[in-house]
Formats: structure tokens, C-alpha cells, sequence
């Protein structure tokens, strides 16, 4: 009987075979789970880039590292973020 993971995964996106079969793997050491792409969606996961928990949504399955929207940075928000910063240098 397969020992049972009581850990939280950490996913990365993986292509199998020739057809690209579509797989999340979990990359801590030492644990062989894995998902197919139709069962990933709802699991709950760790972020790739903060650590964080966080659910597999549409938007994380098609990254290869799955990340949550908390780290997403978009190109407008890092403009209003570098401008805030501007602006508080000047006045300070």
C-alpha cells in the first residue's frame, strides 16, 4: 500500500508523450503525486512565487508554474507603483 501525502502540493505544468498529455506534477522532494489537467482545477496548491496556499484556477493551469493572482503584476500596476514611489521621493 502507497504511503499517503498529507502535505499541501506545489505544481508545475508537464507535457507527456508525443500528443502532449497535459499533467501537474507536485516538485517538493521526494513526492511522486501528480494530476491530470481536467481533475487540477479547485485543488488547493502552494504559489509558486510567494509560498502562499492558493486554489488552481483557468488562469493558473495555463502557467508552467502555477502562481496566485497576488503575484500577478501587471504592466499598469508596476507603472502606478514605480510613479507613487517617484512622487514620494520628491515631496520627501
Amino acid at each position: 500500500m502507497p504511503a499517503k501525502y498529507t502535505h499541501v502540493h506545489r505544481y508545475t505544468r508537464k507535457k507527456l508523450g508525443n500528443n502532449g498529455f497535459t499533467i501537474f506534477k507536485c516538485n517538493l522532494p521526494a513526492c511522486p503525486h501528480y494530476v491530470r489537467e481536467e481533475l487540477a482545477e479547485g485543488r488547493l496548491c502552494i504559489c509558486n512565487r510567494c509560498g502562499k496556499e492558493m486554489i488552481l484556477d483557468k488562469r493558473a493551469l495555463q502557467l508552467k508554474k502555477p502562481h496566485c493572482s497576488d503575484c500577478v503584476v501587471s504592466k499598469k500596476k508596476a507603472v502606478i507603483k514605480s510613479l507613487e514611489e517617484f512622487l514620494a521621493v520628491k515631496e520627501g
